[in-house]
């Protein structure tokens, strides 16, 4: 069914609901190969492998990535927060990253513009604690495995891309929110959408919104409406 949206409700910060597509997979222990894979080293104290994959690496498996793989080892002292910038159509599709820390995705994904993105949660305890939000920027498809054998959903795939809307026009600036409770496996993923304000005007509404990125604080963004995806 196709939506048209008025011009007068994009000053308001929710207005309309947008369609998600939610596609559950079965569960696949590996990783594709001709990827590019990040996760902290236990290996490599309080840092960041840096990985180009072009054979099947079993998801969390270091020692099988570092010998697999073609790596590299970032310090997290010179990460700079919401720095990562990873367009899938233009660099080898989606984007992999294990998760054994939180860090992981507060100092190097959080505010980050990622368009394909795939977390492995290689914890054995999911990452529980307060209500916790990832930021992303213009994310497109998100999927998630958590490597604990007992969770109900083990490996799942979202598009946060409508086929009705003005989203499916590509002409607004795409927010995600990701609930990181979603990363336990525990429930379905979900996720709405709605149309929101520009972003100037969306920052007075999220004043802590963590978008450091020069190309999100363009001129040209900053005066088209944003659509706000909450992943849950």
């Amino acid at each position: 069914m196709d939506m048209t949206v008025p011009s007068s409700c994009l000053q308001s910060l929710l207005c309309i609901l947008l369609p998600l597509h939610f596609a559950g997979t079965e569960a696949n222990p590996y990783l594709r190969p001709n990827v590019t894979l990040l996760f902290d080293s236990t290996v490599h104290s309080n840092s960041l492998r840096n990985c180009s994959c072009t054979a099947a690496v079993r998801h969390c498996d270091e020692a099988l990535a570092n010998l697999l793989c073609s790596c590299s080892t970032v310090s997290r002292s010179s990460l700079t927060p919401g720095g990562l910038r990873w367009d899938g159509g233009r660099t080898s599709g989606t984007l992999t990253v294990w998760v054994r820390e939180p860090w992981v995705l507060r100092d190097l994904l959080n505010g980050s513009q990622v368009s394909e993105l795939r977390l492995s949660l290689c914890t054995p305890v999911p990452i529980l604690g307060p209500a916790q939000y990832l930021t992303l920027v213009g994310l497109r498809r998100l999927q998630v495995y958590t490597s604990a054998k007992s969770t109900l959903h083990q490996d799942q795939a979202l598009n946060t891309i409508s086929k009705a809307g003005p989203d499916a026009q590509g002409s607004a600036l795409r927010i995600a929110f990701l609930d990181m409770w979603s990363l336990s496996g525990v429930l379905h993923l979900k996720a709405y959408s709605v149309v929101g304000p520009p972003l100037q005007a969306l920052k007075q509404h999220f004043p802590n919104l963590n978008l450091s990125g020069k190309d999100v604080q363009s001129s040209d963004l900053e005066r088209m409406p944003s659509i706000l995806t909450f992943i849950y």
